[in-house]
C-alpha cells in the first residue's frame, strides 16, 4: 500500500473542521490531517467482514483540496443529513463507498458506508459496516490486507 499525500495540513483547518461538523476528532486522525492532509491510495485494499467483501481503497479526503471530490468539507456538507451525528466521511474506495469515522462514544471507529446500496445486504435500515476501532488500526488494516487470489 502506498499513499501519495496531498501535503501538510494545519491545526487551524482541523479545528475549523471540528467546529463546522460539531465533532471531536480522534488524535490519530487529527495528526494524519495535520501531517498529510489526506491523499491518494495505491495498492491499498480493505476488507469488510460483515459484507465478506474486499475493496480497493481510493483516497482520503483533505482540507482545502482544490479538486472538489477530495475536499472533506464539501463531501461532508453534501452528505450531512445522511450520516450519523458525531461522524465524518474521511475517504472513499475505488467503487461507490465511503469511509465513515464515528466518534460518539458508543460506536467509535471506522465504518464502511454503502450510501448507494451497492451490496445486496444494504438497505435503508442497514448500510454502514464496522471495519476497526481507530484510524491507526485502519492504516494497519490497509497495509496488511491484499485481494484474495482468483482460482
Amino acid at each position: 500500500m502506498n499513499i501519495k499525500y496531498y501535503g501538510q495540513g494545519s491545526s487551524k483547518k482541523v479545528l475549523s473542521l471540528e467546529k463546522s461538523f460539531r465533532i471531536k476528532l480522534p488524535e490519530d486522525y487529527k495528526n494524519f490531517l495535520i501531517q498529510h492532509n489526506g491523499g491518494v491510495v495505491t495498492d491499498g485494499c480493505l476488507y469488510v467482514k460483515e459484507l465478506d467483501e474486499y475493496m480497493l481503497m481510493g483516497y482520503f479526503f483533505g482540507t482545502g483540496i482544490k479538486k472538489g471530490v477530495s475536499d472533506i468539507i464539501k463531501i461532508n456538507e453534501e452528505f450531512y443529513d445522511d450520516i450519523p451525528k458525531k461522524s465524518l466521511l474521511i475517504g472513499e474506495d475505488e467503487g461507490s463507498g465511503f469511509l465513515l469515522l464515528i466518534n460518539d462514544g458508543e460506536n467509535d471507529g471506522i465504518w464502511y458506508y454503502d450510501h448507494t446500496y451497492f451490496f445486496k445486504k444494504s438497505n435503508d435500515n442497514l448500510n454502514t459496516y464496522y471495519i476497526c476501532e481507530t484510524f491507526s488500526d485502519f492504516i494497519k488494516h490497509l497495509e496488511a490486507t491484499t485481494l484474495p487470489e482468483e482460482h
